[in-house]
């Protein structure tokens, strides 16, 4: 069954442009409806949800000359790449801070460690919930437009990802143990709030998407 321009069309509520202000105004209106913007050969389609309201996907509908969907890809909005790159610098600043005053990374190895362990598991999580935020849109999507793939289901014990795991999980006890050794001993307490909540959040993503595949595995 060819999905046509017609169809893709339905899951708009509200045509927009797709551009940094408009996304922009989206983010502060928290307006979960769908939007979108038609293009001769290609639609754009995205939509927050009650739990990633700026963080969400715009989804890019390729169709042919005829009208019909060729290809759907993906990309985060603009505001929410800024926005996580400022999060990224603004949480990498109680880890660096000393590079204003003495810039030899001997005397701060500590810290400069911690904080590269810090800014990747920062990013692991960025991609992961991406990802899952992804996912879920795009199933719902495809349930909408009545498409029937054939979805290889991602594994999550591939080599790589086990790989992934026997690294961070560790780094992230090392980022532990530096906290508790050397960061609250200074007194610096929200940046050990701060670091062992992304621990956390790492360890909490990681296990609720290796349950929600063991769920969809089982459900198949």
């Amino acid at each position: 069954m060819e999905i046509t321009k017609s169809d893709i069309v339905k899951l708009i509520e509200e045509k927009q442009t797709d551009s940094f202000t408009t996304h922009l105004l989206t983010t502060l209106k928290w307006d979960c409806r769908p939007s979108g913007e038609i293009r001769n050969h290609e639609i754009r389609v995205w939509r927050q949800n009650g739990w990633n309201k700026i963080f969400y996907p715009i989804f890019k509908f390729d169709l042919n000359r005829d009208g019909h969907l060729i290809n759907i890809s993906d990309r985060i909005n603009p505001v929410g790449r800024i926005i996580y790159f400022l999060f990224c610098v603004l949480f990498s600043i109680p880890w660096l801070h000393w590079v204003f005053e003495d810039f030899d990374i001997s005397n701060h190895w500590i810290q400069f460690f911690g904080w590269v362990i810090f800014l990747g598991i920062f990013l692991l999580i960025g991609f992961k919930v991406y990802r899952m935020e992804k996912q879920i849109q795009l199933e719902q999507i495809y349930e909408i437009l009545d498409i029937e793939t054939d979805k290889k289901i991602e594994k999550e014990w591939s080599w790589t990802k086990i790989l992934t795991r026997l690294i961070m999980y560790p780094l992230s006890i090392f980022l532990i143990i530096v906290n508790i050794l050397f960061v609250i001993p200074k007194g610096q307490f929200i940046l050990t709030i701060v670091s062992l909540g992304l621990v956390g959040i790492y360890l909490y993503t990681d296990l609720k998407i290796l349950m929600r595949k063991k769920t969809t595995g089982n459900n198949g």
